[in-house]
């Protein structure tokens, strides 16, 4: 099945000096091959039998184009696949079946004006009465705004005057009466993926509509989604960055300055071997991680893996544009070519599902609230939980940073985070290097690098 994407892809994506992204054409046409049919179960007419059939799917897109990856990932990983396992089985029956053979699209909405990252800032609510659900509130920054039909919508539940902190997910149809989208928003980059606002106005749903059984909340069940979610966008950066490494090879081989091509130059080699690097580390992410989420149920109560996977991937997906940028300078900085789109393009993945610095400081947190305190030994122990060894080779420097202090400022967790993030990343490629034999040198040598960078940084962040 990737072999046909491939080719199809392939043809349409051509050429770099003359890139465009997709139309609602093209993405019809793309859609009858069915790529939503790998998050879809096999028990609904889908092809989903394991996380590595959707996440080879969404590497191989991405390495065309960046927000078709995107666009897929937002329909699967937080419509679809949540759909599947969290609705009732008559909901899920009726909806799933329609992405087999139309160019249908789902999404999330859990961003407003007022929360995201911050969930309890929600101010949009859903209320129980006489067999019925009423939805009202404003969301934002949903991609997909306006296009999706389908719609997993988070809000809090209200009784009588009362906004508890319990909050529910409904399902809510974009035809329904009282959906508007009030504004689209201009966004730098991603297009064609629609972002705007979207307000629900005494928006009437059945009962069955409402997801998260009563009396409980479905904090558990976003997490779990979204920690899913973050884990996959590995599979979306190792794609655009296998692509963009492949346009540096081959800019560097026929580029020529100062009578020479500018590969023979070490710095652009330099360079080159970092995006390599930066490839293996989301290859490495993403197949570790496909397979853990294949083992376990629930992985609400994997922040560090989750945090650390979003953040690893996203950082190295925006210095592989850039680095990328620098390469090709004046000729990429345009909106047609693969490397001026892939810098604006690369820079929300740090920013929606979790901003990286809000997630780094909350790896540290979850670390020191979970062993008392952070140091290398509880960073060992942590990478146990997920079938994983601290790496022999973590510098001695990093080791002997890692002390548990309760006294650290925030910037200064956020620092913690980054560097505890990377020592996952290690302990990833040395995982991926003993099961498959894969080539992860370049991967290492840049977790080592940066872990070390942020280590010289500490005494300067006061």
């Amino acid at each position: 099945m990737n072999d046909t994407f491939d080719r199809f892809l392939g043809e349409y994506f051509v050429s770099n000096s003359d890139y465009s992204s997709f139309d609602e054409e093209f993405l019809s046409d793309f859609l009858k091959l069915g790529p939503l049919h790998c998050f879809i179960p096999t028990s609904f007419g889908g092809t989903y039998d394991s996380t590595l059939t959707c996440m080879t799917m969404l590497e191989t897109v991405s390495y065309y184009c960046l927000p078709l990856g995107l666009a897929l990932g937002i329909t699967g990983s937080l419509f679809l696949q949540p759909m599947a396992k969290l609705a009732p089985q008559e909901l899920s029956a009726a909806i799933l079946p329609r992405f087999l053979d139309s160019s249908e699209l789902g999404g999330m909405m859990i961003t407003e004006p007022t929360g995201g990252t911050d969930i309890f800032g929600l101010r949009s609510t859903l209320e129980m009465t006489d067999g019925r659900a009423m939805l009202n509130g404003v969301k934002c920054w949903g991609g997909l705004t306006g296009r999706a039909e389908h719609w997993l919508v988070a809000a809090r539940i209200k009784k009588g005057d009362k906004l508890t902190r319990r909050v529910a997910m409904a399902y809510v149809p974009r035809a329904t009466e009282g959906v508007d989208v009030e504004q689209y928003f201009d966004a730098l980059g991603l297009q064609p993926i629609s972002y705007g606002s979207t307000r629900y106005s005494n928006v009437s749903l059945p009962e069955s509509y409402v997801i998260t059984p009563p009396g409980r909340s479905a904090l558990r069940d976003i997490y779990d989604t979204l920690f899913r979610s973050r884990m996959g966008i590995s599979a979306i950066a190792a794609g655009q960055c296998r692509r963009l490494a492949d346009e540096v090879a081959g800019r560097a081989s026929s580029r020529i300055a100062f009578g020479r091509p500018i590969g023979e130059y070490d710095q652009v080699q330099f360079r080159l071997s970092a995006l390599r690097g930066i490839e293996q580390v989301n290859q490495c992410l993403w197949h570790f991680v496909g397979a853990w989420k294949d083992g376990h149920t629930d992985v609400s109560g994997d922040h560090v893996l989750a945090n650390a996977t979003k953040v690893i991937s996203t950082d190295g997906l925006m210095a592989a544009a850039d680095s990328a940028m620098q390469i090709f300078a004046g000729a990429a900085y345009k909106r047609n070519h693969v490397v001026g789109r892939a810098f604006t393009d690369s820079r929300p993945f740090q920013i929606f599902e979790g901003s990286n610095d809000v997630l780094q400081e909350n790896t540290y947190e979850v670390l020191a609230s979970r062993y008392g305190g952070v140091n290398i030994e509880v960073v060992g122990e942590e990478l146990e939980r997920y079938g994983l060894k601290l790496s022999a080779d973590v510098p001695l420097a990093v080791r002997d940073v890692l002390v548990r202090d309760d006294g650290l400022s925030q910037r200064q967790k956020v620092q913690y985070g980054k560097i505890v993030s990377w020592i996952l990343a290690q302990a990833v490629l040395e995982w991926e290097s003993t099961a498959e034999n894969s080539p992860v040198e370049e991967g290492l040598r840049l977790a080592q690098r940066n872990m070390v960078a942020l280590v010289a940084e500490l005494p300067y962040l006061g």
